[in-house]
């Protein structure tokens, strides 16, 4: 009888903050990041409904309602994560009944990522090496590596090996809440996406000389020409100038980075060797997130295979 009025005294929401309390590990950004989802996605639905009258039904239909919406398949994983992961705590501590909910499934939706074609890729090229400065050249380490804004913007002079032409990916910039002060948000430097993002990577040659030129102090971040943070948000909006300069639609940074995996793809590059550059943990993501064939090369593969059975 005691954990009946226990489990009846508890909301969905809750047990999630009570879980949420106890991951003392994560990362800012990541509770942060849950924090914000749990806010738009969660507390709508189950606030107020206490855990005894929540059932597989409920969580089912809650999740229909997001495919509706057409809330992206990633951010609805994490919502499973997080109810999960929050059942999982609250069973073992009996304050709900646990429900089992790996039989959801998520509708797959279509997702156009814009990627620049080659002429657009061009014209932005032929812009950045005109007068080239150390922003100019980190875009281009972007477009050339599929670096995130956040792992540019936190690189030091002391990541880049100029004799093996490679740069090492160990940290990440990123501006977060801030919940100490009046300051709304605030700059951290941390650790990067994951196990995989934290790697080594190779630099075209004619990077590399460009590199040398504006080549500071080691502890110095490449683009603050100092030990201080950079904030990704001024590379954004340098680069929205950029595109602007060129009349190409404007289109979100990490366009770089899609287009980086396209080219590497249309250039015959192989998966596992984009997977382990761009920091993914399987070929899997790199396939489905990343690699978007152009409709030429589409075209090109039809007609190597109408060539292929013709010449059999």
């Amino acid at each position: 009888m005691i954990i009946i009025k226990l489990k009846n005294k508890y909301t969905l929401i809750n047990i999630i903050d009570l879980w949420l309390n106890t991951k003392n590990n994560l990362k800012i950004q990541s509770k942060q990041k849950y924090e914000n989802i749990i806010n738009i996605y969660i507390k709508d639905e189950f606030e107020n409904k206490l855990m005894n009258k929540i059932d597989y039904k409920n969580y089912e239909e809650f999740f229909k309602k997001l495919s509706k919406k057409n809330v992206s398949i990633s951010v609805q994983k994490t919502i499973i994560y997080i109810i999960k992961s929050a059942l999982n705590f609250g069973f073992k501590n009996k304050y709900c009944n646990y429900v089992e909910l790996d039989t959801i499934k998520f509708k797959k939706m279509h997702q156009n990522i814009y990627t620049l074609s080659l002429d657009e890729q061009r014209r932005i090229e032929q812009e950045l090496l005109n007068k080239v400065n150390i922003r100019k050249c980190c875009l281009l380490l972007c477009l050339y590596t599929g670096l995130r804004v956040g792992e540019v913007c936190g690189l030091k002079w002391e990541d880049i090996n100029f004799q093996a032409k490679t740069i090492q990916i160990k940290r990440t910039i990123q501006r977060i809440k801030n919940t100490n002060t009046d300051t709304k948000t605030i700059l951290i430097e941390s650790t990067p996406k994951s196990d995989t993002s934290n790697r080594i990577i190779p630099i075209p040659n004619f990077l590399i000389d460009i590199l040398r030129r504006f080549r500071k102090e080691e502890s110095f971040f490449l683009l603050s020409n100092s030990t201080s943070l950079y904030d990704p948000r001024l590379l954004e909006s340098f680069y929205e100038r950029i595109l602007t300069k060129c009349l190409i639609n404007h289109n979100k940074f990490h366009t770089l980075r899609h287009t980086f995996a396209t080219r590497a793809i249309e250039s015959k590059m192989d998966v596992k060797t984009l997977s382990e550059i761009l920091g993914h943990s399987s070929i899997d993501i790199t396939l489905k997130l990343y690699v978007h064939p152009s409709q030429e090369l589409k075209k090109n593969s039809i007609e190597n295979l109408v060539n292929y059975i013709t010449n059999y």
